[in-house]
């Protein structure tokens, strides 16, 4: 569906209205490639902040007419927006096969090690297409690759040892080779349903918690949807045949609650709230996520 407003796609943020951090990411008129005014947009921090006005709601408490009067900020217009529509670029399937290798600079493959031993830290990389990038010291790549195989988009990101992510090092292979127009995004992992048809789904928001959880809880297929905001009915469309169950990180159990409600007609969809009950307040606080406890839970036992 072609929606007249949108969020600015790439790497550009402005300031949130509320929290006053750079992390506000402003709608755009698809049509002038005008922005919204000023306040119009989301905040990234979706736990944190929760920002996000709507151009619905912009024009609803306005009382402004989007088609009379387009109610544009008076700075600038986003660059290039007039160009050409453009096809979606896969990646080349010789830049996916090239990652898949040099694992010994790879800081989240020898966190997996340390946890998991070489070879299951092998075959998790490999159940999840998980590859090296020189983009960082020590980063990975976490490649999203569809139903059909096709590989549609990498995320590049950058852990430390321990496996801790690094703050701010987080980038798209799209953007730092320049390939082009992103296609659709879709739930990390997808491509596992070609494994096996009957077990159910379950969700997470990341692609690390996926991959903890895979191993240790192995009566389900594993997904993560990237982010706190990514999980939508068209991007559930996949699993339409499928019992899914999301698991949201500590302290978003009620937006991912909601989210379940709202799309339980269309899906065989339920929240579970194991790991929001199992949580102390400090964990909560902290976002502590299914991931987190799966590799505590191997420290404490490595360490018993």
């Amino acid at each position: 569906m072609d929606f007249r407003f949108e969020l600015e796609k790439g790497s550009r943020k402005y300031t949130c209205p509320a929290c006053k951090r750079k992390t506000f990411v402003r709608y755009v008129d698809v049509e002038t490639g005008e922005y919204l005014s000023n306040e119009v947009g989301r905040c990234d921090r979706e736990v944190k902040c929760r920002y996000h006005l709507t151009p619905n709601e912009y024009f609803r408490l306005s009382g402004k007419n989007p088609f009379h009067k387009r109610p544009v900020s008076n700075d600038h217009k986003v660059k290039g927006t007039t160009r050409p529509i453009e096809k979606p670029v896969f990646v080349p399937d010789e830049v996916f096969r090239e990652s898949l290798q040099h694992y010994e600079r790879n800081w989240f493959y020898l966190f997996l090690v340390d946890l998991f031993g070489t070879d299951r830290a092998e075959e998790l990389c490999s159940w999840y297409c998980v590859g090296t990038s020189k983009h960082w010291q020590g980063a990975c790549v976490f490649w999203y690759v569809d139903q059909f195989g096709r590989v549609t988009r990498g995320k590049v990101m950058q852990y430390d040892e321990t496996g801790h992510r690094v703050k701010g090092c987080t980038n798209s292979v799209h953007h730092v080779m320049k390939l082009g127009k992103l296609p659709e995004l879709h739930l990390y992992g997808l491509h596992l349903l070609t494994l096996d048809k009957l077990l159910p789904v379950a969700i997470v928001e990341s692609e690390k918690s996926a991959i903890l959880a895979a191993w240790y809880f192995r009566e389900y297929l594993w997904m993560a949807s990237g982010s706190l905001s990514t999980l939508t009915a068209e991007r559930l469309q996949p699993l339409n045949d499928r019992e899914i169950i999301l698991f949201p990180d500590g302290g978003a159990f009620k937006k991912w609650q909601e989210k379940a409600e709202s799309m339980s007609r269309k899906f065989n969809i339920r929240c579970s709230d194991v790991l929001e009950r199992s949580l102390t307040d400090e964990q909560r606080e902290a976002g502590y996520d299914i991931g987190d406890l799966v590799a505590d839970a191997l420290r404490s036992r490595c360490s018993a």
